[in-house]
């Protein structure tokens, strides 16, 4: 009843405001002049009521860069050394290409992003608090890149290698392609990749009477591919179909080997050395039909149909050899874990939108997701020189999950005000079903819930210059799918995973206050509070600790954000972006014999600063750096890190080339350090990757550079990709 009442409340307030505005044409105010010269400028960002866009074509020196240089000067987006992209100080921005989901990991996202060059990008949209129409699902934002469109006939694209060299060294090849025939329109990438990397990765931890010091290298030589392959067929000038494949596969060969020392009263008591063979491998596929008809600027229906395969495989072999420091009463002792993951999705969708009037649009739709993982871990252990099945670790999990959800939005103007009101209703049943190695069999979960997420946007066009801005969200974050099992992973001797079936989705109240100084300076104001926040908790069990992901208590952050270009003269340009924030955390430790609540909070600050050089004759250099503050969180509290970076490039062949170089982590600071404390835990992790390299790449453009490229499209299950961890 109260849907109703507010959806017939908007209604009537939105016909009114139509019954009483005049017919305006933006949301400036119009004002009679006697005379009147016309100059057509577009700004390269613009801030919409719900969302900021960037044009990429109106800035000359987006020319030769490619989607991730450019997302690197986005309002509020910061993208790290290791090419992780953030926004609002927050991992895990959904990334789409003409509003359909990437689904790649970081890594190959990154490759992706590189082969698509600034002349194929019409623009960016920045979507800090995305509106009804998207899955509710997701904190991080959503960044949507729109390729340009063009009714010519032909073939274009380019092709993209990169040689980085640390310590060891890596490559990456990628190439971008569109053909377009008459109603036809063929379209695709397809990335490689591989590499070798050693990390630096130790343990200090203390427990009553005792230290133990952990020394170890993780060896990864790991490699893939990803793909993006479709093609579009428009019936006639009001109606396109289409069909999407979307790949991609990624493997490692990881070793781990560390020497353990265990002290007790200063002195040396034991050694334990651990190596650990842990081959893996990935696979996914999704398939996407889709179904668009628009009849011009009024109305228009988009229909998706997805089918999603993902499939991992884990072969993990743990041996232990521990003994006295004199080598007598040494034991031989050897973990096997063989665990794999198959998760199928179905999803359809369908999005309806009305242009009433002028001043009014209407958007509405319907979704459905099933969604289905498997997974199985068999462990052994070896005894007297035969395997034998562990059954309290070993087990198979069955997770099923449906969602159906529906949402309207309504859009209104009123001279200098722009409204959007929306409300999306998603319906969760979720049903798990463990069976262990003895065929006993238990329900974790079988729950259903309701969730209704409403969304206010507001915005006041105070003058050309000066824009100021509301929201109002409310958010979900479901588990992803592997930290729903129940399995327990043998890392090494004296350190394991865990995966728990008992989360629940965390929820985020949200509110901002943002102002805009010509389209360009930003200024926003964020505060959110998250219930049953998600948390990877680490527990202490007498000489070992499991770690395991859990509804950990709340947070509160408070994040101010500023950004802005910097032009500071015709062959130099800036960038500048700083996030000081406050965060809190109230922390339920419950689990292994542990119970004790913690709170912690603290302050702390991003930034992001990027500099480039216009040098003449084609030469451009550029110089950027990024410094993230110490901060605390559940019961975790990081040192700082930061990096500098230069790069250079060179433009050949009437631009048809670009030739690249660029030094990462310039002085080699990226160096991790945490350290996690409670009552019975006090465990300090330093990591140090192969962070400091340089990188020799080239670009090349292949035919005309006007061809259209994929048209806007975005898949049913987007929300549910993001969920599958790589």
């Amino acid at each position: 009843m109260r849907k109703t009442i507010l959806f017939w409340g908007l209604w009537i307030i939105t016909t009114h405001l139509n019954a009483q505005v005049p017919v305006v044409s933006d949301t400036l105010k119009a004002k009679t002049i006697s005379a009147v010269t016309v100059v057509s400028t577009v700004p390269f960002i613009k801030n919409l009521v719900d969302k900021t866009v960037m044009n990429v074509a109106a800035r000359p020196s987006s020319a030769g860069q490619n989607a991730l240089d450019i997302l690197k000067t986005a309002p509020g987006v910061v993208v790290d050394p290791n090419e992780q992209i953030q926004m609002g100080g927050k991992n895990g921005v959904t990334v789409l290409i003409d509003n359909q989901n990437t689904q790649l990991s970081s890594q190959d996202l990154a490759q992706l992003l590189k082969s698509i060059e600034s002349d194929n990008i019409k623009e960016i949209e920045i979507i800090a608090n995305p509106s009804s129409k998207y899955d509710a699902s997701g904190n991080a934002g959503i960044i949507n890149i729109i390729l340009k469109k063009s009714l010519t006939n032909g073939f274009n694209g380019s092709i993209n290698g990169n040689f980085i060299q640390s310590t060891h060294s890596r490559k990456t090849i990628s190439t971008n392609l569109n053909f377009r025939k008459n109603k036809w329109n063929w379209f695709g990438n397809v990335g490689f990749n591989k590499g070798y990397q050693e990390t630096i990765a130790n343990n200090d931890r203390m427990y009553p009477g005792h230290q133990m010091v952990q020394r170890g290298i993780e060896k990864d030589d790991f490699g893939g591919n990803n793909s993006r392959l479709g093609l579009d067929y428009a019936l006639n000038k009001k109606t396109t179909i289409g069909l999407l494949w979307v790949q991609n596969a990624r493997f490692t060969n990881m070793m781990n080997s560390n020497l353990t020392t265990i002290q007790t009263s200063g002195a040396i008591d034991s050694n334990v050395f651990t190596l650990s063979d842990a081959p893996s491998n990935i696979k996914r596929n999704n398939f996407n039909a889709n179904y668009r008809w628009v009849n011009g600027q009024k109305q228009s229906l988009n229909i998706d149909a997805d089918y999603t395969q993902f499939y991992s495989a884990l072969n993990n072999l743990v041996n232990i050899n521990a003994g006295s420091v004199t080598g007598l009463n040494r034991l031989n002792n050897a973990i096997h874990n063989d665990a794999s993951v198959q998760i199928q999705i179905r999803s359809i969708r369908a999005d309806y939108t009305q242009q009433l009037t002028n001043q009014i649009k209407l958007e509405t739709g319907l979704k459905s997701v099933y969604s289905l993982s498997n997974n199985e871990l068999l462990v052994r252990q070896i005894s007297n020189a035969q395997w034998i099945a562990d059954s309290g670790k070993s087990n198979q999990f069955e997770f099923k999950e449906f969602i159906h959800a529906a949402y309207f939005s309504v859009q209104a103007k009123l001279n200098n005000w722009s409204l959007q009101a929306g409300l999306r209703a998603e319906q969760t049943r979720v049903n798990g079903l463990s069976t262990a190695l003895n065929k006993i069999q238990s329900q974790k979960p079988d729950t259903s819930y309701l969730n209704v997420f409403p969304t206010v946007f507001v915005q006041y066009q105070i003058s050309p210059n000066h824009q100021l801005g509301f929201a109002l969200t409310k958010r979900i974050d479901r588990p992803n799918y592997q930290d729903q099992n129940p399995f327990i992973y043998q890392l090494d001797a004296f350190n394991s995973e865990q995966g728990n079936p008992y989360l629940i989705p965390q929820i985020t109240y949200g509110a901002e206050i943002s102002y805009t100084y010509k389209y360009a300076t930003n200024i926003k104001v964020q505060y959110g509070v998250t219930s049953n926040y998600m948390e990877q908790l680490t527990y202490q069990i007498g000489k070992k600790t499991v770690l395991i992901p859990q509804n950990a208590g709340t947070r509160k952050m408070l994040n101010i954000s500023i950004s802005s270009p910097i032009a500071v003269n015709n062959w130099w340009n800036m960038y500048l972006s700083l996030s000081p924030f406050y965060q809190s955390y109230a922390v339920l430790l419950n689990g292994f014999g542990t119970i004790e609540n913690r709170s912690q909070s603290s302050w702390g600050i991003n930034g992001y600063m990027s500099q480039n050089f216009s040098l003449g004759k084609n030469w451009n250099a550029d110089i950027s750096g990024w410094y993230n503050f110490q901060n605390a969180t559940t019961i975790y509290q990081s040192k700082a890190l930061g990096s500098i970076n230069l790069g250079f490039s060179k433009k050949l062949f009437n631009d048809r080339a670009t030739l690249k170089i660029a030094i990462t982590d310039l002085l080699n600071t990226q160096r991790w350090e945490q350290r996690a404390l409670t009552n019975t835990l006090d465990l300090t992790t330093y990591r140090k990757w192969e962070s400091r390299n340089i990188t020799l790449g080239i670009s090349i453009k292949l035919g005309n550079s006007k061809i259209k490229s994929a048209r806007d499209r975005e898949s049913g299950s987007s929300a549910e990709l993001d969920r599958i961890k790589q």
